[in-house]
């Protein structure tokens, strides 16, 4: 009898707990969606690579080697850019011009 009040002693505990929680009666929401992580392919940077970036999250935020690595690779592709942007520039001013006379 005494092993049959301690096992209700415990389950009105639960209910009790759960009920404090919110766990009760309740859904759960579904589980986020998960991937491993992977980083920007190789070649050029589209600005679908990026939206599709996704870091794996950790106590205190995101793992911070991943999300260097990345921040590394976007400034080494805006640097192609840039110097590529001002080449084409300098041609495009040198080739426009009609000679002078």
């Amino acid at each position: 009898m005494l092993v049959f009040l301690i096992a209700l002693l415990v389950v009105v505990i639960g209910l009790v707990v759960f009920a404090v929680l919110g766990h009760f009666g309740t859904h759960l929401e579904d589980p986020t969606h998960t991937s491993p992580f992977e980083s920007l392919p190789r070649g050029i940077v589209t600005p679908e690579d990026i939206d599709g970036i996704r870091f794996d999250q950790t106590l205190r935020g995101y793992r911070m080697g991943q999300v260097d690595e990345v921040l590394d690779r976007l400034r080494a592709e805006l640097e192609a850019r840039d110097d590529e942007i001002a080449m084409l520039r300098a041609e495009n001013v040198g080739g426009t011009h009609p000679p002078r006379a």
